[in-house]
C-alpha cells in the first residue's frame, strides 16, 4: 500500500485499515479483500493497482468510490444497503456505479470492463455528462399516437415531443407511446388507449403524476429510489392504483380498472373512497 499523499510503500497484512486517498497494489499471485464499508466489500486480483478514492461508512448515506488503474476487482454489495448505498468504480472508460450487486471491474490497455453476477450496474462512459431526463417526454413511439393539448388541437406525436399537464393522449391500434413523466419514472401506454395527464410536478422533494386512464393500458415504472417522495397515480373508472417504487401496469376494460403488480408495492384505492377531485 502507498500511504495518501505518496511515500514508501507499505506491506499490507490481515487487520491493517485502508484510508481514503491510499493506493493498494497486488503483485503476481497475490490478492487483497478489503471490507469497504459495513455492507461492502472488494477482492483486489493479483497484479492491480487501486486508489481508494472514498469511503463513507454511513448509515444514511454509504459511499464508496475506488479508482481501478489496471487490473482487476471483485464488488460485493449487500442487497438490503441498495436504496442508500453509492458505490462506484472508476477505469479510465468509464465509471460503474452499482444497486445491490455483486460484479467485477477489469482495466485491460487502458479501457474498463464491467461483468455483472447479481443485480443491476449502471456504466457511465468517461468525459460524457449524464444528461436529467425531460420531465413529460416522449422517448418512443410506434403507430398513431396523438396527443390533444388542454384547450387545443390534437397533433400526431413523435419521438422527443413533450406532454404538457391537461393534455389526452390517444393511441391506435398496435400503437404505443413511451413517456418519461418525472426523473424517477416513466409509463408505456399501450394500444387502444386514452389517458389524461392531471398532474406532472418535477420536484426534488414533492415530485407528482396523476394520469386518468379512460380506455386501454398503462405499464408504469416508478423508480425504487424515489420511495419516500414520489407520489404516483392512476386513476381508472373504478378506482386509484399507488405506486411505491414498482412496475406495474393498469388496464381499463368495459369501464372497470385492473391492476397487475411485477414489482414493488402499489396500493388501489376504491373510487367511492377516494379524495374529492382525485
Amino acid at each position: 500500500m502507498i500511504p495518501a499523499g505518496g511515500g514508501a510503500e507499505v506491506p499490507l497484512k490481515a487487520g491493517d485499515a485502508v484510508p481514503v486517498g491510499a493506493t493498494v497494489k497486488t503483485g503476481a499471485g497475490s490478492r487483497a479483500v478489503i471490507k469497504t464499508t459495513k455492507q461492502s466489500a472488494v477482492r483486489i486480483a493479483e497484479n492491480s493497482h487501486a486508489v481508494m478514492m472514498e469511503l463513507v461508512d454511513s448509515e444514511a448515506t454509504p459511499k464508496v468510490l475506488i479508482d481501478l488503474k489496471s487490473g482487476s476487482l471483485g464488488a460485493l454489495i449487500q442487497p438490503q444497503a441498495q436504496a442508500a448505498m453509492d458505490f462506484k468504480v472508476k477505469t479510465p472508460t468509464g465509471i460503474a456505479a452499482a444497486r445491490g450487486t455483486m460484479y467485477a471491474v477489469a482495466v485491460e490497455d487502458g479501457k474498463g470492463f464491467v461483468k455483472v453476477e447479481h443485480g443491476k450496474v449502471d456504466v457511465i462512459p468517461a468525459n460524457v455528462e449524464k444528461k436529467v431526463p425531460q420531465t413529460g417526454k416522449v422517448t418512443v413511439v410506434a403507430g398513431t399516437v396523438n396527443e390533444t393539448p388542454l384547450g387545443g388541437q390534437a397533433r400526431a406525436l413523435k419521438e422527443s415531443d413533450v406532454v404538457t399537464t391537461g393534455s389526452t393522449i390517444k393511441t391506435g391500434p398496435d400503437s404505443r407511446a413511451t413517456v418519461t413523466m418525472t426523473t424517477t419514472s416513466a409509463v408505456q401506454i399501450g394500444p387502444n388507449s386514452e389517458v389524461v395527464v392531471n398532474e406532472l410536478v418535477e420536484s426534488a422533494e414533492n415530485p407528482k403524476v396523476l394520469l386518468d386512464l379512460k380506455k386501454g393500458t398503462i405499464g408504469a415504472l416508478v423508480n425504487p429510489g424515489g420511495n419516500g417522495k414520489m407520489d404516483f397515480k392512476i386513476k381508472t373508472p373504478s378506482g386509484i392504483a399507488v405506486a411505491k417504487g414498482a412496475f406495474y401496469s393498469v388496464a381499463v376494460e368495459n369501464g372497470k380498472g385492473y391492476v397487475q403488480t411485477k414489482e414493488g408495492e402499489v396500493v388501489v384505492t376504491p373510487l367511492e373512497s377516494a379524495a374529492p377531485g382525485r
